[in-house]
């Protein structure tokens, strides 16, 4: 449950199974809101009705589509390796992950064991995609030391084309494609609206 305490007493909100958005981020933003629009004189019924109706906004883990039993989802905002790591954590059923773009001297470390243990297909494109080929290499040695396997295969895209075609192939009904880039769209677009709406146009395509 979400509660509000204000001058001793406590209200509920909502519970987060009532929530559109998704990810545990969104339930941080969705509190910090809730208490900055109580503490200006919000009335508790206008917080919950906002928190519970709000679905997001465009290139934020945005549900594009469902093609074949396969749901799509938009998070080209995600121009770091931390904003992935959010949205991986966000989705619970074996995804198929659309990552690269370029790389913002970051480390990928941390998203490369993520992606080990979540994801089904690593589909890798832009300037990034060796700097992400690289970090995964040296996470399956170091699986193989500790005599851990994983199930993530890796496939090279090199653009935002060819990366849907081939999630296209090898997604399976009832698992997620994910376009959550790590990168920068720096290499190939203007901006992440730009990354975004692409992906979207190619993705409403399909089929």
């Amino acid at each position: 449950d979400l509660v509000l305490r204000l001058a001793g007493q406590e209200k509920l909100l909502c519970s987060s199974s009532e929530l559109k958005l998704l990810g545990r981020h969104n339930l941080a933003n969705v509190l910090a809101a809730s208490a900055l629009a109580s503490a200006a004189g919000a009335p508790i019924e206008a917080l919950r009705q906002a928190a519970t109706s709000f679905s997001g906004v465009p290139h934020r883990l945005e549900m594009v589509r469902e093609w074949r039993g396969i749901e799509w989802y938009n998070d080209s905002i995600a121009t770091s390796p931390e904003r992935t790591i959010a949205a991986l954590r966000a989705l619970e059923r074996p995804i198929v992950l659309l990552a690269g773009g370029r790389d913002k001297h970051l480390p990928w470390g941390e998203l490369a064991d993520l992606i080990w243990r979540r994801v089904r297909h690593l589909i890798l494109f832009g300037e990034a995609a060796d700097l992400i080929a690289s970090a995964m290499d040296s996470r399956r040695r170091a699986a193989e030391t500790e005599g851990i396997e994983t199930a993530t295969r890796i496939h090279r895209a090199g653009t935002l084309e060819r990366a849907v075609e081939l999630a296209a192939e090898l997604a399976q009904p009832g698992e997620i494609v994910l376009l959550s880039p790590g990168g920068t769209s720096f290499d190939a677009y203007p901006d992440f609206v730009a990354r975004g709406e692409h992906f979207r146009e190619l993705v409403e395509a399909l089929g």
